[in-house]
């Protein structure tokens, strides 16, 4: 049962600095009249408020508002406490977009647990002139690959927002410390599985209380400190047990090709290897298929992009190949649906 108030650690501290909570509110008052949503979410944290307003990235559909428990934001923080066995007075760095739900929980844990919180303003680049080593961070995929070099300052990072690669994962695996995927949404207040890409692990598994059953092909999710109801998502999933899986894709990006149908993030998979360019696989109408199979490069067509096609099976290689000069993003995914219309409408065009 969530308490009127929300009591902070007494170990905890901001940029090196401790605060007493009123101390803390006053603080974070002064430095949200300046609009940094950071202080305004504390502010709205330690307030009375039972909940917090949460919203979706929107990357798989239209962004929805969510009011969450904050007793189901603290009860997270303690699960992921448990599962990386933070301490009070550990270092943690915030250098996501506190708008979303992995910038919010990094705040929640850090009050949470005690952890001296060290807040870096959103960058592609979050490490560099940081002259600081960090027990806890998290990152989007593409602030971790452009923080190879200096990765190796974090005990411990999670990065989530889109899959890793498997060009970046060569880079992670049995060199770095301690880098874990995540896996995880708005709905379940950040992550619920890890996999620790350092160790090279192929498997997410499930954090303290969380169990994983399947329903229609797609992962379902137990976790009665969230909800008291199953989640259902909308993953493809090999499942191993009731706390592992091997993510397969997502079902709302399958692909409808005469009748067979194909996960273009399995294909995305096989050609990684091939493209230092940005890709994506996706379907566009058809009116014999359907749908059909296309491959869409951001920027440029890589002169040699049909050699590997021989690694595809029959009915996976694309019919077509585009380029956009740049993709569209949001918190660090690719925005699929956008991408995908855009290519229709180019389509439309050199038909007309």
């Amino acid at each position: 049962m969530f308490k009127k108030e929300f009591n902070i650690n007494s170990r905890f501290k901001l940029n090196g600095k401790h605060y007493t909570k009123n101390e803390l509110i006053s603080f974070c008052k002064n430095k949200s009249s300046k609009n940094n949503e950071v202080y305004s979410f504390i502010i709205d944290l330690l307030s009375n408020k039972r909940t917090i307003k949460v919203q979706t990235s929107g990357s798989t559909g239209n962004p929805k508002t969510y009011s969450i428990k904050k007793s189901k934001m603290i009860s997270s923080a303690k699960k992921t406490k448990k599962f990386f066995n933070l301490k009070q007075g550990d270092k943690a760095l915030l250098c996501l977009p506190i708008s979303f739900i992995a910038g919010k929980m990094m705040v929640v844990r850090a009050l949470t647990i005690g952890l001296d919180l060290v807040i870096k303003k959103p960058c592609d680049k979050p490490l560099e002139k940081l002259n600081q080593n960090f027990d806890f961070a998290a990152m989007t995929v593409h602030q971790l690959n452009n923080s190879i070099k200096n990765i190796n300052k974090i005990k411990c990072l999670i990065v989530g927002g889109s899959p890793v690669n498997e060009s970046l994962k060569e880079k992670i695996t049995y060199k770095t410390k301690g880098v874990y995927e995540t896996y995880g949404m708005t709905e379940t207040l950040s992550h619920v599985a890890l996999k620790n890409l350092s160790k090279g692990e192929k498997e997410f598994s499930s954090l303290p209380g969380v169990e994983f059953s399947s329903r229609n092909g797609v992962l379902v999710i137990n976790a009665s400190y969230i909800s008291k109801r199953p989640i259902i998502t909308n993953d493809i999933v090999e499942l191993i047990s009731e706390t592992r899986f091997v993510w397969i894709g997502r079902k709302d990006y399958v692909i409808n090709s005469g009748g067979i149908k194909t996960n273009p993030e399995i294909i995305e998979k096989k050609l990684n290897p091939f493209y230092s360019s940005k890709f994506i696989i996706c379907g566009i109408p058809h009116e014999k298929l359907g749908e059909q199979i296309v491959l869409v490069f951001e920027n440029k067509i890589p002169s040699n992009h049909t050699l590997c096609f021989n690694e595809l099976g029959l009915y996976e290689k694309p019919k077509e190949v585009f380029c956009l000069k740049s993709f569209k993003y949001l918190n660090g995914k690719i925005e699929r649906k956008y991408i995908q219309n855009e290519i229709i409408k180019m389509k439309n065009e050199k038909s007309n």
